[in-house]
């Protein structure tokens, strides 16, 4: 678990799958693999380094993050935390959520009656109605970087960390589906024109599903009339 920086995970068990939450969590990934060195798959010299150096360097080890924002070597965070200002000093891995879409697991939305057991294996009945959904999302992490080729570099370590670790995260973030749907082309970044962007895209799908109990007659209080308002 500690390899993908899942450590701090564990509160899925009770917030279920919020967007903020699952947002922060691949941001904690991405910074967890980026701060060390020793992680970085990728070998070779790398033209981006500092170009003194006699031996040939892993490709990707001037690229270590640091909570230290003056000693990071890369920027990682969500896309509302894009500064123009940061990315023209050093290349940055983006997080951003794409749209949720609720689909039917059964008919009727797996609508059924609420009960349960109790010990002795006898039927309890429980007030409400259980209904239920699966709710199927994705995220795009963008690698950011001056050349086209550094951001492609730092798009195929994002890829594979992602395609590699994708059983544990669907297992540790209780997702029912986990797929690294794709690595998409280098792009100029819209928001800097001299910068190159490498878009990922995880998509996932997860449960959701509740109880509705009747506790008064539902929108008694509310008036309806022939006029709109």
């Amino acid at each position: 678990m500690d390899g993908a920086g899942l450590q701090g995970a564990s509160s899925i068990c009770t917030t279920q799958h919020p967007a903020n939450v699952l947002t922060g969590i691949f941001n904690q990934i991405l910074r967890h693999h980026f701060s060390d060195p020793d992680r970085l798959e990728y070998n070779g010299t790398n033209e981006f380094t500092d170009a003194t150096h006699d031996t040939a360097k892993k490709e990707l080890e001037g690229y270590v993050w640091h909570p230290d924002n003056t000693q990071t070597k890369i920027q990682i965070g969500s896309v509302w935390e894009i500064n123009l200002q940061d990315i023209q000093r050093r290349p940055g891995l983006y997080v951003k959520r794409n749209g949720l879409q609720p689909k039917k697991v059964a008919i009727n939305h797996g609508f059924s009656a609420g009960g349960t057991k109790d010990t002795n294996g006898k039927l309890l009945r429980i007030e409400g109605d259980y209904h239920s959904v699966l709710v199927q999302g994705s995220h795009t992490l963008f690698t950011v970087g001056q050349a086209g080729a550094e951001a492609e570099l730092l798009g195929q370590e994002v890829f594979e960390l992602m395609l590699q670790f994708g059983p544990l995260l669907r297992s540790e973030l209780h997702f029912q589906s986990f797929e690294t749907v794709e690595c998409g082309e280098v792009s100029v970044l819209e928001e800097a024109t001299t910068h190159f962007a490498v878009p990922i895209v995880v998509g996932y799908a997860y449960p959701r599903t509740w109880r509705i109990e009747k506790v008064a007659p539902w929108l008694k209080t509310v008036a309806v009339d022939a006029c709109a308002r």
